[in-house]
């Protein structure tokens, strides 16, 4: 049991945390993220026919192994799904993987594989159902942080967006209406009934305007003219919504990153929430690639960086001292207002946040207690307290 527990656990590091566990993890998610991308083109190419009669059988024999790939990994993730859990004792408990099955993403995997294996298995004809196939497209949600923040989104802008939908069909009902009374009389082909007329109303409030049906009478015209002007506005409001609400959600999450990265850097361990908060407000994220100079000696200091990852080598007359992840270096120089000590080269790519000074002061001048930690801080005995190892222009 002991092993089984443990093979779950490392299959499931592998599948669900992905990219982000290790090598293996990260293999799983490229080849995943690939064979999603190659099923989307090759349900596409096989609706040209010249290609189906040439590569029929490859196209089969493709569709197999990936739907075979596709089983393993629904039922693999359905196995090792107990493992969300925290504690081990209620993994056998079925009510859990229950829920996980009907969970939004383990739906369209369903759904993904389903209409292949009822058109293999069912004598009728099915093959309208093929166009299902492409739904594994929304598996790439799975794999990428920014379809999950748009599907995000959706679920947090619902009650704005099912009201801009009521808007909008409000208005088109009332426009197709009242252009029905406007030109039945002139065109009863096209406007001779107001289910008719939605049609037209679609097509204008949306400004689409494809102009196989369009008023031709002078009250038809003028009512036509501001129906358009309504639809410009009306029908950009859930794109609207939609765009804020994603833009937000990148940058709650860009946040709640840079908050765990300034809290878990040595200088501001213990440091009040509300301070760590405005730190993180101020901090932008720059990445710079190995060999690049960001800072060198004598030049006016007017940045903080903080390390997030990679290396930079700081190189002054009295040596030379590689920083590292959670390392700092600028502060010294900020304080006096002078120019930075040393030559600070990255070594390799490196993500680094930046704090400019005029933040910096207004934090120190806001804050005395991040002040003084940092005039302590210039003493090295005391660099061993914040964890930093060879910070010489601190």
């Amino acid at each position: 049991m002991k092993e089984e527990r443990s093979l779950r656990r490392k299959i499931f590091n592998i599948i669900e945390i992905g990219a982000s566990g290790h090598a293996a993890g990260r293999f799983f998610d490229v080849f995943m993220i690939l064979l999603i991308l190659l099923n989307i083109c090759a349900v596409a190419l096989e609706t040209v026919e010249p290609l189906r009669h040439k590569y029929g059988s490859e196209f089969l024999y493709f569709e197999i192994f990936s739907l075979v790939i596709f089983i393993i990994e629904y039922f693999t993730r359905i196995w090792t799904c107990v493992e969300y859990r925290p504690k081990p004792e209620m993994a056998g408990k079925g009510n859990f993987r229950t829920r996980f099955i009907f969970s939004p993403l383990m739906v369209i995997d369903f759904i993904a594989i389903a209409p292949t294996i009822l058109f293999s298995f069912i004598g009728i004809d099915l093959r309208f159902l093929r166009v299902f196939r492409f739904l594994r497209l929304f598996k790439l949600m799975r794999y990428s942080p920014a379809l999950a923040s748009l599907g995000s989104v959706f679920i947090a802008e619902r009650r704005a967006l099912i009201a801009t939908l009521i808007i909008m069909l409000g208005l088109a009902l009332f426009a197709s209406s009242i252009m029905y009374y406007l030109e039945r009389g002139a065109q009863p082909e096209a406007f001779g009934n107001i289910p008719s007329s939605m049609w037209w109303a679609f097509a204008t409030l949306t400004t689409i305007g494809y102009g196989d049906v369009v008023p031709i009478t002078t009250w038809g015209k003028v009512f036509g003219g501001g129906i358009m002007i309504l639809g410009v506005g009306v029908y950009a409001l859930p794109i609207g919504i939609i765009a804020s609400g994603f833009a937000n959600e990148i940058h709650r999450r860009d946040f709640v990153v840079r908050w765990g990265l300034v809290a878990n850097v040595p200088l501001f361990h213990g440091l009040d929430a509300n301070l760590i908060n405005r730190i993180a407000k101020r901090l932008r994220s720059q990445i710079v690639e190995s060999g690049k100079l960001i800072a060198y000696e004598g030049e006016k200091a007017d940045k903080l960086f903080l390390i997030v990852s990679g290396s930079v080598r700081c190189r002054n007359e009295e040596g030379e001292n590689h920083l590292h992840k959670g390392a700092f270096f600028g502060a010294r120089s900020l304080l006096e207002r002078t120019t930075y000590h040393a030559n600070y080269v990255v070594t390799s790519r490196a993500q680094l946040l930046v704090l400019d000074a005029a933040d910096f002061h207004h934090l120190l001048d806001q804050y005395p207690a991040l002040k003084e930690r940092l005039e302590k801080s210039s003493n090295k005995d005391l660099n061993k307290d914040f964890g930093q190892a060879n910070i010489d222009d601190l």
